[in-house]
């Protein structure tokens, strides 16, 4: 098929599965993260409607100024729509300053000229959203899930093959024979046409899973999820009274965080179920190993906080270590047999202060760290960043 017909085609699948998910999100319940990712789909439609618009004469150029918007706000939203998803800012208005920036070049570079001006910056654009959100797929709650790590995986080819067009761009020039044969409209539209399919349905069944409460983490049951511990707002509203009230009589405190080893692999071989148990199990450890009186929150699926008052860090290691021991010492259920171990980490007031925010990201990016060489560890993060 010509490049045209191509193009036609490939924007006829955006078009479907974008009103399919559209319409979902809008007749459903749904959540922001959700709203990001269907602001993408509407970005994609607008993208057919532009260039084809553009394709029909060269006074339309109007149409390669909505269709250049629409690919970075497309690229941006899956970015931020991540990031919500993973319980993260969603900086959007970062995308929405690399859209006037491409917008202001398209308008500067369109009228009377090819059509290809701002190419090369709209696809910089679009590549550079497109890392952001692979990278963001990779980690947190999307990373745990085998569909946010084929989210991320398409992204990804996004991004690797939209920086090799502008490379292709620069040296070779839109008119060259070979940028034509593998980074033209309609090898660009067979790239487009298989990652949307293989995006649309990742990011369908992610929703589905989150609003559908499968995960253990996102079910909530007054201040508690279903795990039995308490939820991420809870933990925070609790803990900071807390933390403020041990500044005032200058009493020690520690933040342990924990986080499940493999859940994504346990989900993948024994299903979702397994992974439940998982959780569930690795809370009730939690609430029988830690101090009475220790505050336990839940985050995200498989990660948790635990806010203890000690007098030492060397006694809040030795609280770590029994919550390590009384995890192996049984299986999740009778019926899987799956020991599991876990990442911990370990930051006190003594040597970070009374601020919540410091405590829980220091751990964090220390079990962050720990996971990529291993896991399966308690370190202790001694020093404030």
């Amino acid at each position: 098929m010509d490049s045209t017909t191509l193009f036609i085609v490939s924007a006829l699948i955006v078009v479907l599965c974008g009103v399919s998910f559209i319409l979902n999100t809008a007749l459903n319940r749904n959540d922001a993260a959700g709203k990001l990712w269907s602001l993408a789909f509407i970005a994609g439609i607008a993208v057919a409607f532009g260039y084809g618009v553009a394709i029909i004469g060269a006074s339309n150029w109007w149409g390669l100024l909505v269709g250049n918007v629409g690919l970075v706000v497309l690229s941006g939203a899956f970015w931020s729509g991540s990031r919500l998803y993973n319980s993260r800012e969603s900086l959007l208005w970062t995308v929405g300053a690399a859209g006037a920036v491409v917008a202001i070049w398209t308008l500067v570079t369109a009228p009377g000229g090819d059509g290809w001006g701002a190419s090369g910056v709209t696809w910089a654009a679009m590549a550079a959203f497109g890392a952001l959100g692979g990278s963001e797929a990779l980690r947190g709650r999307l990373g745990r899930n085998i569909n946010g790590r084929i989210l991320g995986l398409s992204l990804w080819i996004v991004t690797v093959y939209t920086s090799a067009r502008v490379v292709a761009l620069i040296v070779l020039g839109h008119d060259h024979p070979d940028f034509s044969r593998f980074f033209g409209t309609g090898s660009a539209s067979i790239v487009n046409m298989s990652l949307i399919v293989v995006g649309s349905i990742a990011i369908s069944i992610l929703r589905a899973e989150k609003l559908g409460n499968n995960a253990v983490g996102d079910f909530t049951d007054g201040i508690h999820s279903a795990a039995g511990v308490m939820t991420s707002g809870a933990f925070v509203q609790a803990a900071t009274d807390h933390i403020e009230r041990a500044d005032r009589w200058q009493l020690g405190l520690a933040v342990i965080g924990a986080d499940i080893d493999n859940l994504p692999e346990i989900n993948t071989a024994f299903g979702r179920a397994a992974g439940d148990a998982a959780i569930a199990r690795f809370a009730q450890t939690l609430r029988y190993s830690a101090p009475v009186m220790a505050l336990i929150g839940h985050p995200a699926a498989g990660s948790f906080l635990i806010l203890v008052s000690v007098s030492s860090a060397t006694e809040a290691r030795s609280i770590t270590e029994r919550i390590q021991t009384a995890l192996v010492d049984e299986p999740v259920t009778d019926s899987y047999r799956i020991r599991l171990t876990a990442s911990f980490a370990i930051a006190d007031t003594f040597d970070h202060g009374y601020e919540l925010g410091v405590l829980t990201s220091a751990v964090t990016e220390a079990i962050r760290t720990l996971k990529r060489g291993g896991g399966n560890d308690i370190t202790v993060v001694s020093e404030a960043a």
